[in-house]
Protein backbone atom coordinates (compact mmCIF):
# COMPACT_ATOMS: atom_id res chain seq x y z
CA UNK A 1 0.00 0.00 0.00
CA UNK A 2 2.82 2.18 0.91
CA UNK A 3 4.00 2.15 -3.02
CA UNK A 4 1.04 3.25 -4.05
CA UNK A 5 0.28 6.30 -1.60
CA UNK A 6 0.47 9.63 -3.00
CA UNK A 7 1.48 12.71 -0.54
CA UNK A 8 -1.74 13.93 -0.66
CA UNK A 9 -4.03 12.41 1.72
CA UNK A 10 -6.43 9.71 0.20
CA UNK A 11 -5.15 9.45 -3.12
CA UNK A 12 -3.37 6.46 -4.82
CA UNK A 13 -1.90 5.99 -8.44
CA UNK A 14 -2.56 2.92 -10.09
CA UNK A 15 -1.57 1.62 -13.61
CA UNK A 16 1.73 2.21 -15.61
CA UNK A 17 2.03 5.98 -14.20
CA UNK A 18 2.40 4.23 -10.33
CA UNK A 19 5.77 2.48 -12.27
CA UNK A 20 7.17 5.77 -14.50
CA UNK A 21 5.61 3.96 -17.82
CA UNK A 22 7.51 1.11 -16.87
CA UNK A 23 7.64 -1.24 -20.46
CA UNK A 24 7.18 -4.27 -18.69
CA UNK A 25 3.99 -3.14 -16.58
CA UNK A 26 1.17 -5.99 -16.74
CA UNK A 27 -2.01 -5.38 -16.53
CA UNK A 28 -2.28 -7.79 -14.04
CA UNK A 29 -0.62 -5.30 -11.66
CA UNK A 30 -3.03 -2.76 -12.51
CA UNK A 31 -5.76 -5.43 -11.02
CA UNK A 32 -3.71 -6.19 -8.38
CA UNK A 33 -3.32 -2.85 -7.34
CA UNK A 34 -6.82 -1.74 -7.53
CA UNK A 35 -7.67 -4.62 -5.33
CA UNK A 36 -5.15 -3.83 -2.55
CA UNK A 37 -6.23 -0.25 -2.72
CA UNK A 38 -10.16 -1.12 -3.01
CA UNK A 39 -9.61 -3.59 0.25
CA UNK A 40 -7.78 -0.72 2.07
CA UNK A 41 -10.24 1.42 1.68
CA UNK A 42 -13.06 -0.94 2.88
CA UNK A 43 -10.78 -1.27 6.13
CA UNK A 44 -9.07 -4.72 5.50
CA UNK A 45 -5.40 -4.21 6.05
CA UNK A 46 -4.67 -7.64 5.68
CA UNK A 47 -6.82 -8.25 2.64
CA UNK A 48 -4.78 -4.89 1.48
CA UNK A 49 -0.83 -5.92 2.25
CA UNK A 50 -1.67 -9.60 1.04
CA UNK A 51 -0.23 -9.85 -2.37
CA UNK A 52 -2.39 -12.05 -5.01
CA UNK A 53 -0.57 -11.67 -7.99
CA UNK A 54 0.56 -15.12 -10.08
CA UNK A 55 2.98 -14.02 -12.51
CA UNK A 56 3.73 -16.17 -15.96
CA UNK A 57 7.36 -17.57 -15.13
CA UNK A 58 8.49 -15.60 -17.74
CA UNK A 59 7.44 -12.61 -16.01
CA UNK A 60 5.53 -11.72 -19.48
CA UNK A 61 2.27 -12.59 -21.71
CA UNK A 62 2.83 -14.17 -24.56
CA UNK A 63 -0.65 -12.57 -26.23
CA UNK A 64 -0.77 -10.05 -28.76
CA UNK A 65 -2.55 -7.81 -26.27
CA UNK A 66 -5.10 -6.74 -27.91
CA UNK A 67 -8.27 -6.99 -25.91
CA UNK A 68 -10.51 -6.76 -29.09
CA UNK A 69 -8.89 -8.88 -31.39
CA UNK A 70 -9.21 -12.91 -29.56
CA UNK A 71 -8.09 -14.43 -32.28
CA UNK A 72 -4.91 -12.92 -32.45
CA UNK A 73 -4.37 -13.63 -28.94
CA UNK A 74 -5.38 -17.44 -30.31
CA UNK A 75 -2.57 -16.75 -33.13
CA UNK A 76 0.33 -15.66 -31.44
CA UNK A 77 0.08 -18.45 -28.61
CA UNK A 78 -1.17 -17.79 -25.56
CA UNK A 79 -1.81 -14.74 -23.67
CA UNK A 80 -2.18 -14.66 -19.82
Amino acid sequence: MGELSHPEKDVYLVGMKSYGRAPTFLAMTGYEQVRSIAAALAGDREAAERVELALPETGVCGGAGLFDEPEAAEESGGSC
